[in-house]
Parts: structure tokens; sequence; C-alpha cells
């Protein structure tokens, strides 16, 4: 099955990402401590997939996920790359908001690459693979701002912005 390699692979990367970002360093433990911490994204991953993924005719369940994990690629070269980057600067914390904006990159690859998918391997027409992806990336997009906002409180801190 190689969907749950490619499962394992995402949750490596940001294990390796969070942990040299966070101290500049990687090792065993904190490696151990990332894969804890960051489990469930690729499990939530896979449940945006699935939801992607429903009402596929052409192929089988363990191709069509395989060839979905296949699509993080351009976000897992830029999670690595936001990492180095980090610890290569003299202020990382000041470069953090430009370096964020930078994600549109990767998000546009990765929307690319999941209308390619969809008409491709799923046999979507045009319309229809626009609206397999869009569903997906909506249901990415509130997933991630469920997620930061429970860990970071990122309402208050959006509030506290625009009050400026």
């Amino acid at each position: 099955m190689h969907y749950l390699a490619r499962m394992a692979l995402v949750a490596l990367v940001l294990a390796t990402a969070m942990s040299i970002a966070a101290t500049g360093r990687l090792t065993i433990a904190l490696l151990i401590s990332g894969l804890v911490c960051f489990w469930f994204l690729p499990v939530l991953q896979l449940l945006t997939g699935l939801l992607m993924l429903r009402h596929r005719r052409v192929i089988p369940w363990r191709v069509a996920l395989d060839g979905y994990f296949e699509t993080h690629r351009p976000w897992s070269l830029w999670i690595l790359v936001m990492a180095a980057t980090v610890i290569l600067l003299p202020n990382p914390g000041g470069a953090t908001y430009p370096l964020a904006l930078t994600a549109v990159v990767p998000a546009a690859f990765t929307a690319r690459s999941l209308l390619r998918f969809s008409r491709v391997a799923l046999g979507d027409s045009r319309r229809q693979a626009w609206q397999r992806v869009a569903l997906h990336q909506g249901a990415t997009f509130v997933a991630l701002i469920a997620y930061m906002d429970l860990s970071v409180a990122l309402w208050p801190r959006v509030l506290a912005v625009l009050g400026r």
C-alpha cells in the first residue's frame, strides 16, 4: 500500500521540518516528538482525500489514494525549504509573515496537480475536476483554519492585527 508509505513520509517531513525550524537541529528525540505531535495531519489529509475521491468511477481506492498522496510533493518541498530558510536567516521571527506568503506557490502547484489527477486518473470532465478540487481545497482550508484557531488562538490574533 503505497499511500500508507506516502502518509508516513508526510508525517516524517512535517516532524523533521518543525523540529529543525523550532530548535535549529534534529535529534531522534525531536523527530519522535514531532511524529507524535503531527501524526494527525496525514490522517486529516487522508480524510480530505477520501472526500475528494468519492464518486470516482475509474480506478480502485488504493490506486486513487496513492495518486492523491503523490500530489503532496510541492508542499513537502516547500515545508523543508521553509525550515531550512528559517534557521539560516539572522532574524527568522521577522521573516515569518513574508515567508508564509510564499505558500501560494505550493498551493498553486497542488491545485494544478489535483486537477490533472482528476482529469487523467479519475476520468473527470474539466467541470467535474474543478468541482472535485474546489471541494477538496475548501475542506482543507476549513480544517487548516480550525486547527490554527485551536492551536494558537488565531481569531484573537487576527482581531489584534486588524485593531492596530
